[in-house]
C-alpha cells in the first residue's frame, strides 16, 4: 500500500476512534436503535420519506499526491433490521513529483448494497455490496493504458453509531472478492470506509 494511503488510513482510524469514544460516552443512557426500529415498522403508516436516509463520505488530500473522493449514498430502511441502498463514487488521483511525468486518473461509478443488523438493539451490521467503477488501468496484453468498467463484489461488517435523532456515523470493513491486482483501482482487496447518514 502506498505511503500516502497508509498515512491517510492511520489518520482516519484515529478520528474514528475519537468519534466512537465521544459518541459512546454520550449515548450510554440512550436506547441505541429505537429510531431505527420505529422508522421501519411495517404497516404503521410511516411515510416512505421517513424511511429514506442520505449520506456518504468525502475525503481529500493535496500536495504531491492529490486525492479527492466524493461518494454520496441513499438507503431505505426496509425493515427494522434491513437497509437497502445505492450510491455513486467519484475519485480523482494525481501524482506530481519533480523529475517525473504528472499522472492523473478519474474514477467514477456506482454501487448497490444491503446492510443487515442481526440483533435489533446492536450497532453492528453485515454488509454486502456490488460496485462497478470506470477507471484507467495498464493492459499488460497490449502494453498500453486503457479505460474500462471494473466490478467489485464486497462482503464485510460494520458499526453504526447514532448521532442525534436521524444521523449516524458508520465504519465498515469490507473484502473485495472481485479484486484484480492488474486492474482494480484499490491497492488491496481490503477496503475500509468511514461515512455518515442523516
Amino acid at each position: 500500500m502506498p505511503f500516502f494511503m497508509q498515512k491517510t488510513l492511520r489518520n482516519i482510524i484515529i478520528v474514528i476512534l475519537l468519534i466512537f469514544a465521544v459518541s459512546y460516552a454520550k449515548a450510554q443512557n440512550d436506547s441505541t436503535f429505537t429510531l431505527r426500529k420505529q422508522s421501519a415498522q411495517a404497516d404503521d403508516g410511516t411515510r416512505f420519506t421517513d424511511r429514506v436516509r442520505f449520506g456518504g463520505n468525502f475525503s481529500f488530500q493535496f500536495g504531491n499526491v492529490t486525492f479527492i473522493d466524493i461518494s454520496p449514498l441513499a438507503f431505505y430502511q426496509a425493515t427494522p433490521q434491513l437497509q437497502v441502498g445505492l450510491g455513486a463514487t467519484y475519485q480523482y488521483i494525481r501524482f506530481s513529483f519533480r523529475g517525473f511525468n504528472t499522472t492523473a486518473n478519474s474514477i467514477y461509478g456506482g454501487r448497490v448494497f444491503g446492510r443487515f443488523f442481526p440483533f435489533s438493539t446492536s450497532p453492528f451490521f453485515a454488509h454486502a455490496e456490488y460496485e462497478s467503477l470506470n477507471a484507467a488501468y495498464f493492459d499488460q496484453l497490449v502494453g498500453e493504458v486503457r479505460r474500462g468498467w471494473i466490478p467489485g463484489t464486497f462482503l464485510g461488517a460494520g458499526y453504526s453509531q447514532p448521532m442525534g435523532r436521524r444521523a449516524a456515523f458508520n465504519f465498515t470493513v469490507l473484502y473485495n472478492f472481485s479484486w484484480n491486482q492488474l486492474r482494480s483501482p484499490y491497492a488491496s482487496p481490503w477496503v475500509v470506509r468511514a461515512g455518515f447518514h442523516f
